[in-house]
């Protein structure tokens, strides 16, 4: 029997020799250190105010890859987290690339054709350390899902309790079309409760019960917090990178939290996601060409105290989802198709003391707003009486809600004339129609709105912004 035993652990210390983490491109001289015991990684880095942030991994087959995630001070870090998994869904379509612009479409319609959605499955086969400036990556080989094949990439920043968790894969298929919903797996039901800010900006918690089914949520900020033993941890996508192209600014619940997400992950868990139809009108996900590494990823926060101060350093980074004043200066957006006074004023609707959109231009910080109203779904080209009406209460709308704090632009999108889409501005209030009949001038002065203009084709249009000192630019450009 001792023979025996001997023998199974030579063979034990044989399998735990034959796994070394590859540190060639590791500088150990960046403050981020690294030792190794068998199968255990551990991961050490300072993450600013004097802490430090830890990470052990188990690369052992079978095992929550995440064995510990802490942070604290130096010899008294508190563990935030234990026994999570990174988990990540592909869902894979199909790209246009024949109708239009090839790969910078946007209208298509991907969830209209045949799609799949896969797990991305980790294989814990190798592992590599390297360092990058201040940051250091461990990479995990390898990931499969479908066509698409790569690594698992965790990037540490020193000087921050933020770590970010990557599905770094590619595909040789040509036309191809992602999206992918992605966090992270409690395997020992050891967080206490899930936290987010809603879109009111009210904090909200719920205690975890780990029976309850995966639900998906509206919040504000992007975020979702954990509380575990002795912290928080939050997740959060790159607050542009992560969100496809849409023709409507809808809140599509964009995080999730519960049992067996999408009945495709096994567990309890939390993290980000998109609605794989978007606002059901052009639809394009994301491209995915032959051989480009796709870098599926999300960022995890941790907080030594709770997740209001999670919240509060991750807000941080977009300024409170806000633009910040700078002295000399006025902060200006364009290309906004509210369709204000399609939908309430040519309605005959109350107009309200301020509409929705103009306290949301304001609490963003923006100085100076030009609009893109009447986006087909006015009457540009007549009858010239609507036409008319419609401009005068545009020009009576923006002078209504403009003040010192905010002022609104009348624009539109016209999208004539020019070939593909393009935007106007006039220094002045111009009423202009988009048709000319045989016989009726360019100018014409009416007895209500005086100067008017008829434009029959481009020749017009140049001389229409040439006259009034107007600008027209194409509004979105590789589409």
């Amino acid at each position: 029997m001792i023979r025996i035993l001997s023998l199974l652990l030579l063979i034990s210390t044989a399998v735990s020799a034959q796994f070394k983490v590859n540190t060639a491109k590791f500088n150990r001289k960046n403050e981020f250190t690294f030792s190794q015991k068998g199968n255990i990684i551990d991961l050490k880095w300072p993450s600013g105010k004097g802490n430090v942030g830890h990470v052990v991994l188990d690369m052992t087959a079978g095992q929550p890859l995440f064995k510990t995630i802490g942070v604290g001070a130096k010899g008294a870090v508190k563990t935030v987290s234990t026994d999570l998994d990174p988990a990540f869904l592909l869902s894979i379509g199909k790209r246009d690339l024949l109708s239009q612009n090839g790969w910078n479409i946007f209208f298509d319609k991907v969830p209209q054709k045949p799609y799949k959605t896969f797990p991305i499955l980790l294989e814990k086969a190798s592992a590599s350390l390297r360092t990058v400036g201040s940051q250091t990556i461990i990479g995990i080989n390898s990931l499969k899902a479908d066509h698409f094949s790569g690594d698992l990439e965790i990037t540490f920043y020193n000087g921050s309790p933020m770590f970010n968790i990557a599905a770094v894969i590619s595909t040789e298929q040509d036309a191809t079309a992602i999206v992918y919903d992605a966090g992270l797996i409690d395997r020992k039901s050891a967080w206490k409760n899930i936290s987010w800010i809603n879109t009111a900006d009210q904090p909200m918690t719920e205690l975890v019960n780990a029976a309850d089914s995966a639900k998906n949520l509206a919040v504000k900020y992007r975020a979702i917090a954990a509380k575990g033993k002795e912290g928080s941890l939050a997740i959060f996508p790159a607050p542009h990178q992560y969100f496809y192209p849409l023709d409507e600014a809808f809140n599509l619940k964009f995080t999730w939290y519960g049992k067996e997400y999408r009945k495709m992950l096994d567990g309890y868990g939390m993290g980000i996601r998109q609605d794989l139809k978007g606002d059901n009108r052009f639809v394009p996900w994301f491209n995915a060409p032959p051989q480009t590494k796709q870098r599926l990823n999300f960022f995890c926060y941790l907080s030594p105290v709770d997740e209001s101060d999670a919240f509060t350093e991750i807000k941080k980074f977009t300024h409170n989802d806000s633009y910040v004043k700078l002295p000399g200066f006025k902060t200006m957006s364009s290309h906004f198709h509210n369709e204000f006074v399609m939908k309430v004023m040519m309605a005959n609707k109350e107009m309200p003391e301020v509409p929705d959109f103009v306290k949301v231009f304001k609490n963003t910080g923006i100085d100076i707003v030009h609009l893109g109203e009447f986006h087909y779904t006015a009457h540009p080209q007549g009858p010239t009486e609507l036409r008319l009406l419609e401009l005068k209460m545009l020009f009576e709308m923006c002078n209504k809600y403009s003040d010192d704090k905010l002022l609104l632009l009348p624009g539109e999108e016209p999208n004539e004339f020019f070939g593909g889409h393009w935007l106007n501005f006039f220094p002045k209030e111009v009423y202009w129609v988009m048709s000319r009949k045989n016989g009726v001038p360019l100018v014409q002065n009416h007895p209500v709105y005086g100067k008017i203009y008829h434009v029959g084709n481009k020749e017009d249009m140049l001389k229409l912004l040439e006259m009034e000192a107007g600008l027209a630019w194409t509004a979105h450009s590789r589409t």
